[in-house]
């Protein structure tokens, strides 16, 4: 009986101590709070899902069937740890401008400049985050993200991988993976409200003279496909077929208007290129070509 008594202490505790933590985040908009001192509750979060994530990963706390809900989660936990790294880094690319712009003669400026560098400080101890390495084989990555993405899709769609071949290191992390797969497997779920199939395919392309090997990446479904007109904007930001006849043919992949302008920039960033189209059999089909990388000598 006490260990009971204890331990519901303890989980009283620990919930007491999230709730501070989401009531501290719930007020970051007062007046005069920096990116950095949000970011440094937004880590505590993090922190915590990390935890949990532990938590579920041990053996026996999940049921053999949901094993998978603990990596899955932890998935959810480093693309959001890498989020709020991403936000810190631009305010302070955006600190460093304001500075170079002012006139450092005012006291209160100063004073402010030197709270922000000391907040920057103890984030940097506090949590001192490691950059994300690239992939080093995209076939292990791929398969990794099928449970999270048959997740997102509703009940009624079937989504397959296929990874034949694929096992090679390219410029993409590993999040940012998951983030260009979340987008088009969203978006090919939008399309097909009364079910479908989402099939990706990942293989190795054939070498050519003089090009880099790489990677080919096909996301497709068989819903109603994507508008002919619609091609060659589908990449751009805020593009979007809500309010156009859905007999036209316009695919409802194209939705959401900054996700695929964002799964774009990603792949370029990473020194591919994407392409969308439409399968003969009916339904959109998005290609990616990754170029391959030479692995390091640690890796």
């Amino acid at each position: 009986m006490q260990q009971i008594d204890a331990t519901l202490v303890m989980d009283r505790a620990e919930r007491k101590r999230l709730e501070q933590v989401v009531q501290t985040l719930a007020n970051a908009g007062n007046r005069g709070e920096t990116v950095a001192e949000v970011a440094h509750d937004a880590r505590n979060m993090v922190t915590a899902l990390g935890l949990y994530c532990d938590l579920l990963e041990e053996p026996g706390v999940l049921a053999s069937p949901f094993t998978r809900y603990g990596s899955e989660l932890r998935l959810v936990a480093d693309a959001s740890r890498r989020l709020v790294e991403k936000l810190v880094a631009i305010d302070t690319n955006h600190e460093n401008v304001r500075n170079a712009r002012t006139n450092t003669s005012h006291g209160n400026n100063r004073i402010d400049r030197r709270r922000q560098g000391a907040i920057g400080k103890q984030w940097a101890t506090d949590w001192d985050p490691k950059p994300s390495a690239p992939i080093v084989s995209m076939a292990v990555e791929l398969l990794a993200n099928h449970n999270l993405l048959a997740a997102l899709a509703s009940s009624s769609i079937i989504l397959t991988v296929d990874a034949d071949g694929g096992a090679r290191p390219v410029w993409m992390t590993s999040e940012d993976l998951t983030r260009v797969l979340v987008n088009l497997v969203r978006n090919a779920s939008d399309a097909m409200p009364s079910g479908g199939r989402i099939q990706m395919e990942l293989r190795d392309l054939p070498p050519c003279a003089g090009a880099m090997d790489a990677l080919l990446l096909t996301v497709e479904d068989n819903g109603p496909g994507i508008a002919d007109p619609d091609l060659q904007t589908v990449f751009e930001s805020g593009f979007t077929t809500r309010g156009k006849d859905a007999a036209a043919g316009s695919s409802a992949a194209s939705h959401r208007g900054l996700g695929l302008a964002i799964t774009r920039s990603i792949v370029e960033a990473a020194g591919g290129r994407i392409l969308a189209g439409n399968r003969p059999e009916g339904g959109a089909r998005f290609q990616i070509e990754l170029p391959v990388r030479k692995l390091g000598p640690r890796e």
